[in-house]
């Protein structure tokens, strides 16, 4: 492994360990922009997210993003997301990828949502883990399963509910290192039909619970200005995006205390 390899590779391992958790867990970029409250998603990201979202209006889209974290090469994310709605409800495919050609880590998922009344949608998403590793060392792998539930209990006001890893499943190598078991709880209210105001709790069962604010609010009926607040480590989130007929385009930019800025951008297309 040459110097600039082995330099990536302890990069990698830092920056998820100062992230708290293992694991490959995109996002797009209009929920990173709020401070990566993502429970309460309902296009195509819910299948990032919370697949309880793919039931509420399903649709056909699809959509990519890139993520380069900590501004460092070779620890970029690169994410794609389908979904399909089939039998009155939305199945999700999504693949992503961090790292890079000699080391990384890849993430495949199928997700189902589903409506279970007027108000309140369920639904379920299952992955494979692949942690690549440099020739002579053995690549590792694993299989979980995650649960959500999206609800309307009030006008304007909406609850969304996601546990990842339900299945406390680990990779297969020697370390049996740990998927995060992560449970999140988000809350949403429309003050207007052009702000709304995001709050949720994070909470590793092996960290500090994360607390996370934001709000977001639609300028010019195609403009979305976004700002997020997040604890343990504290963090301050911006996000812009732009919508027109099918298309969106989201960008987000936050800074880690350590490690520094990280900026995202998606793109997402949906044929209602």
């Amino acid at each position: 492994m040459n110097s600039k390899t082995s330099t990536l590779a302890c990069l990698f391992f830092i920056s998820t360990a100062l992230g708290a958790q293992t694991g490959l867990y995109p996002l797009g970029a209009a929920a990173v922009g709020m401070g990566n409250i993502a429970t309460l998603q309902t296009d195509v990201w819910s299948a990032l997210a919370n697949p309880a979202g793919l039931g509420i209006a399903p649709s056909f889209a699809v959509g990519i993003q890139h993520e380069q974290r900590y501004s460092i090469p070779g620890l970029g994310i690169d994410a794609l997301a389908a979904v399909f709605p089939v039998l009155g409800g939305g199945i999700g495919l999504t693949l992503a990828n961090t790292g890079f050609s000699e080391q990384g880590e890849n993430r495949f998922g199928v997700q189902i949502g589903r409506k279970l009344g007027s108000n309140i949608s369920a639904g379920v998403g299952f992955h494979a883990h692949l942690l690549r590793f440099p020739a002579g060392y053995r690549n590792a792998f694993a299989l979980s399963a995650g649960a959500g539930i999206y609800a309307t209990p009030l006008p304007h006001l909406s609850t969304g509910v996601y546990v990842s890893n339900l299945s406390f499943s680990h990779f297969n190598n020697e370390a049996r290192d740990r998927l995060p078991v992560v449970f999140h709880w988000g809350l949403s209210y429309e003050i207007t039909p052009a702000i709304a105001l995001y709050a949720e709790v994070e909470k590793d069962v092996y960290a500090p619970l994360r607390a996370k604010t934001g709000t977001e609010c639609h300028v010019f009926d195609v403009l979305y200005v976004r700002l997020g607040v997040l604890s343990q480590p504290f963090e301050v989130h911006y996000g812009l995006g732009y919508r027109y007929r099918i298309f969106q385009i989201d960008f987000a930019l936050y800074r880690h205390p350590v490690l520094g800025f990280s900026p995202q951008l998606s793109f997402s297309m949906t044929l209602r």
